[in-house]
Parts: C-alpha cells; structure tokens; sequence
C-alpha cells in the first residue's frame, strides 16, 4: 500500500512530462524537448514556447512579482496554442491545470500559433 502513492505520482509525471514533449514537438523545439523530462529544465522549454529567454526564470525568485508573472505567462502559453487566456484561472485549481495541459499535449488538433513571432535569441535558443 505504501508503494502505491509513489508510483502513481510518478505515473501522472512521466505522462504529464510526456505532454510537455509533445508540445515543444508542435512548437518546432525538437533539440530541447527533452527538457520537459526535467524540473527546473521544463520551465525554461515552456519559456522558449512563448519565445521569451530562459533567463526569466530569475523572475520565480522575487516575491509577489513571480505570482505576477506566473500568471502572465501561463497566459502567453496558453495563446501559443490556440487556447483562451482564461483557462489560466484553473492554476488555482492544480490537478485540474495539470490534466488540461496533458489532454491538449497528447491531442492531434493542438497546434501552436507562434511561429510567425519573431525569435529572441538567447539562453538555450
């Protein structure tokens, strides 16, 4: 029984992961989709999906400001895939953020919108 917890933790985060990768597939970022696989990497590979610099992951570290920002870009991500800005509001709300995202990562009708935007070149670029 104390085994079981462990292992569907670990279950929900390889398919969760697995999402993850397939969106940064669709978001044409196949040299660093293997980031989603680890912690602080995936944040910086869902930054390079709204094609801002990995080094705004500084911005987690101010108080209130990464609330701030956390919600802005979880907006911007959420546009990069065609979805409303207002599904950011179930962040509150986690599992349920957690099962959307892998519901649009593993769906064929996903896509991302992006690519027009211009690239910024920097950290992991």
């Amino acid at each position: 029984m104390e085994l079981i917890l462990p292992i569907i933790y670990i279950a929900f985060y390889l398919v969760y992961c697995g999402a993850f990768f397939s969106l940064a597939k669709k978001a044409g970022l196949d040299h660093i989709a293997w980031f989603a696989f680890i912690p602080i990497l995936s944040t910086i590979l869902q930054l390079r999906m709204i094609k801002q610099s990995g080094w705004w992951i500084l911005m987690m570290l101010v108080p209130i400001a990464n609330f701030v920002f956390a919600i802005i870009w979880q907006v911007k991500l959420l546009n990069a895939f065609g979805k409303n800005g207002a599904f950011v509001l179930f962040i509150f709300l986690g599992p349920v953020y957690s099962i959307l995202w892998m519901v649009w990562g593993y769906s064929q009708e996903t896509r991302y919108y992006l690519n027009d935007a211009p690239q910024n070149p920097t950290f992991f670029a």
